[in-house]
C-alpha cells in the first residue's frame, strides 16, 4: 500500500493538529535535532553499506550476540525481507493490522490467511509457515498476552513468527521479547526507531532474530540503503548523550483521558486502548470527517476504512497535548453530519 497510510499531511494545507501518525507526539529531541545539524557535513561520504556500526552498538546496549540486529529502513522493509526470503510460503495475519504485512505477503506469492484477533489465544498456527503479529497492535491498541505468544513459539518451531513491536514503548507494561529472539530460530522481532523518537522521515528500524537467520537476510540486501543521517540519528538516541523527555505516564493518562470524553459525545464508540492511540466508530464515514476536520479546521486523523475487517466508519486517533485533544473534542461535539 503506497498509498493509504496515516500522516498523509502533504495532501493537505494548513493542517496544524495531526492525529493520524502514532509517532512521540511530544516531537523530535532538542539535542538531537543540534546533533543531526552538526552532522550535515556527513552527506558528502557514503555510509556505512549495511548500518554495521549501529547493528553493533544496539547489540552492545541490549546485552545482545554479535549478529543477532540487522538495521532496515524502518521497520516496513523487514516485512518486505522476510516475505521475499520465505515467497510462496503460507502466512497467518491477525486482523486489523498493519497492512503492509499483506501487501509484502502477496508480493512474494505468499498464501494468506486471516484470523480475528481476537481468537489469538485458541487459534492453533502450526499448519502456517509465517504468523504476523503486531504487539502492541496497530490499529485498536490490543495487546497480545506475552506468556501465550512465548509458548506458541516455543510448541510451533516449523513456524516463523514477525513479532512487530513498533509501538512496545508506548505501553506501560514490559511485553517484549526482543532480547529473547536470538536464542529462538522461529522468531524475528521488528523494531521502529522512528515512532518513539519522532523521525519517521528518516526511515530507521531494526530486527532482531538468530545470527542464522541474519545471514540468509543479508544476501538480499542493497549497498547503502540507510542514509548517513538516519545512522547518526540511531546512534544518538541509543547514547548517553540523548536526554530522554519521552513522558510516557503522561501521555497515557491524557490517552485515557482523551478516549473516555470521545466516549460521552453521541454517535462515537470508543475502541478501548492501554497505548497513546486508539480506534473510533463514528456517525459518517470516516473519509467524509477526515476531510472536513482537515479542510475546515486543519485537523488530521487516520480513515481506518481501509484496514481489513473494520468498516467505513472507524478511524484512529492518536494522542496529542491536552488542548490539541480537547481542540478536536470541542469540534466533534458541535459538529453537524
Amino acid at each position: 500500500m503506497i498509498h493509504g497510510h496515516g500522516d498523509d499531511t502533504y495532501k493537505f494545507e494548513n493542517i496544524r493538529i495531526n492525529f493520524s501518525s502514532n509517532v512521540n507526539a511530544q516531537g523530535i529531541n532538542a539535542g538531537l535535532q543540534q546533533h543531526l545539524k552538526s552532522c550535515i557535513q556527513n552527506l558528502d561520504s557514503y555510509p556505512e553499506p549495511l548500518a554495521e556500526n549501529l547493528a553493533r552498538r544496539i547489540e552492545e546496549e541490549k546485552n545482545m550476540p554479535p549478529e543477532s540486529v540487522l538495521i532496515t529502513n524502518g521497520a516496513v522493509e523487514a516485512f518486505y525481507l522476510l516475505a521475499s526470503l520465505f515467497q510462496a510460503k503460507k502466512s497467518l495475519i491477525y486482523t486489523p493490522s498493519f497492512s503492509e504485512y499483506e501487501d509484502a505477503c502477496k508480493l512474494y506469492k505468499h498464501t494468506i490467511n486471516f484470523c480475528s484477533n481476537s481468537s489469538f489465544a485458541e487459534k492453533n498456527e502450526k499448519p502456517f509457515d509465517l504468523v504476523w503479529i503486531c504487539n502492541p497492535n496497530n490499529p485498536d491498541g490490543k495487546v497480545f498476552d506475552k506468556q501465550i505468544l512465548r509458548e506458541k513459539i516455543q510448541q510451533n518451531p516449523g513456524t516463523l513468527y514477525v513479532l512487530d513491536e513498533a509501538y512496545v514503548e508506548f505501553i506501560n507494561k514490559n511485553i517484549s521479547l526482543e532480547n529473547e529472539a536470538p536464542d529462538l530460530p522461529n522468531l524475528v522481532v521488528v523494531k521502529s526507531l522512528t515512532k518513539r523518537f519522532s523521525i519517521p522521515g528518516l526511515r530507521l528500524g531494526y530486527l532482531v532474530c538468530s545470527p542464522e537467520l541474519i545471514t540468509k537476510l543479508k544476501k538480499k540486501l542493497m549497498p547503502w540503503r540507510i542514509n548517513a543521517l538516519a545512522l547518526e540519528a540511531g546512534l544518538y538516541c541509543i547514547s548517553e548523550n540523548y536526554n530522554d523527555n519521552f513522558k510516557l505516564p503522561e501521555i497515557l493518562r491524557e490517552c485515557q483521558h482523551f478516549q473516555n470524553e470521545l466516549a460521552q459525545i453521541e454517535g462515537f464508540e470508543v475502541v478501548p486502548s492501554k497505548t497513546s492511540f486508539f480506534l473510533v466508530k463514528g456517525p459518517v464515514k470516516a473519509s467524509k470527517l477526515k476531510t472536513c476536520l482537515a479542510e475546515k479546521y486543519g485537523m488530521l486523523i487516520r480513515d481506518a476504512s481501509n484496514f481489513r475487517d473494520l468498516s467505513d466508519f472507524h478511524f484512529r486517533l492518536s494522542t496529542q497535548s491536552p488542548e490539541k485533544n480537547n481542540a478536536l473534542l470541542n469540534v466533534l461535539k458541535t459538529w453537524k453530519y
